[in-house]
C-alpha cells in the first residue's frame, strides 16, 4: 500500500482546497480557429506567473471521463504499489488481437504508455485492486474519485469523470511534488511521458480517446500536459466533445498549434 499519513492528508486536501491563490489571474481567449469544426474547450496554466488562459471557461470545470489520460496516474500508483517494478517492466500479450495493432505484442510499462495500450493497463488494475483506487482518489483529489464503474472499467467512460480545470491542477500538484508520491515514482512517470525535448524546452503529455459504445468513431478526444521551459512551466488541458474526428490525436494536433501561437513551444513542432 502506499505510505499515506493522515497529517500529510489532511496538509494535501487543505492546499487542493486552496489551490486557486489569490495572486493568481486569469482570462478568456478565442481558440475557434486553432479547433476549426471541433467543438470543446482549452486551459492553460503559466506557473511562473500564476495565469490561467481559457477557451470556454464554463466548459473547463464541467466533468467528463478521463479515459486514456488516467493512465498518468494509473502510472503513478502502479509504480507506488510496486505492481510495476519501473519503465521496462512488462506483460505477456494474450494473443486477443485488437484493432490498434501496436497493442498486439508484449508491452512495457513505458510502450503500453506510449500506444495508450488498454489491456495493459486493465492488468495492472487488477493487480492494484479496487479498494486502494477507492481510498487514493479522492484522497488526492482526482476529479469525482469514483470507482464504481469496476477495477477495469472505471476510467473508460464510467463512473469516474474529471474536468479540464482539475486536469491541469493535478498536474501542476505532480510536478511541484505536492502528491503522496515518492520522488522516484514522480520522476519515472515524468520520463515516461515525455514527448519531445527542443533544446531547453520539454514536452509531456498524455492523449485519450473516447468513442460510442456501438461505434468505433471518436467522440471524445482529450490531451493533457506540460511544457517546460527556461521561463517556467505551463500545464494545459484539451478536450475535445465534438466535430470531424474528436480523438486524442487531434486534441494534441490543436494543443500543439495553440503552444506554438502562444510561444511557449517552437512553432515547427
Amino acid at each position: 500500500m502506499l505510505p499515506i499519513n493522515g497529517a500529510f492528508i489532511l496538509g494535501l486536501l487543505l492546499s487542493f482546497g486552496s489551490a486557486a491563490s489569490a495572486k493568481e489571474t486569469a482570462e478568456e481567449h478565442d481558440f475557434s480557429a486553432e479547433f476549426g469544426s471541433n467543438s470543446g474547450e482549452f486551459v492553460l496554466y503559466d506557473a511562473a506567473h500564476e495565469h490561467w488562459l481559457r477557451f470556454h471557461p464554463e466548459q473547463c470545470r464541467v466533468r467528463r471521463s478521463p479515459c486514456s489520460t488516467f493512465k498518468v496516474l494509473n502510472t503513478l500508483i502502479a509504480l507506488e504499489t510496486d505492481v510495476a517494478s519501473g519503465p521496462e517492466f512488462s506483460l505477456p500479450w494474450d494473443g486477443v488481437h485488437h484493432s490498434i495493432e501496436p497493442w498486439n505484442h508484449d508491452q512495457t510499462l513505458r510502450s503500453a504508455f506510449s500506444v495508450s495500450c488498454v489491456w495493459y493497463f486493465q492488468a495492472l488494475a487488477k493487480r492494484i485492486g479496487l479498494e486502494t483506487y477507492r481510498e487514493l482518489l479522492p484522497k488526492i483529489g482526482y476529479g469525482n474519485g469514483d470507482v464504481s464503474g469496476g477495477v477495469t472499467q472505471f476510467w473508460l467512460q464510467s463512473s469516474l469523470t474529471i474536468s479540464p480545470d482539475e486536469q491541469v491542477d493535478f498536474l501542476r500538484r505532480l510536478q511541484a511534488r505536492k502528491l503522496p508520491f515518492s520522488e522516484k515514482t514522480v520522476n519515472t512517470l515524468l520520463d515516461i511521458m515525455t514527448i519531445s525535448r527542443t533544446g531547453p524546452i520539454l514536452l509531456r503529455g498524455k492523449t485519450g480517446t473516447g468513442s460510442d459504445s456501438d461505434k468505433e468513431e471518436a467522440s471524445m478526444g482529450w490531451f493533457v500536459g506540460s511544457v517546460s521551459t527556461p521561463s517556467g512551466d505551463y500545464f494545459f488541458a484539451c478536450r475535445l466533445t465534438g466535430g470531424e474526428n474528436p480523438s486524442g490525436r487531434r486534441a494534441r494536433a490543436i494543443t500543439e498549434s495553440i503552444l506554438a501561437k502562444l510561444k511557449i513551444l517552437p512553432a515547427h513542432e
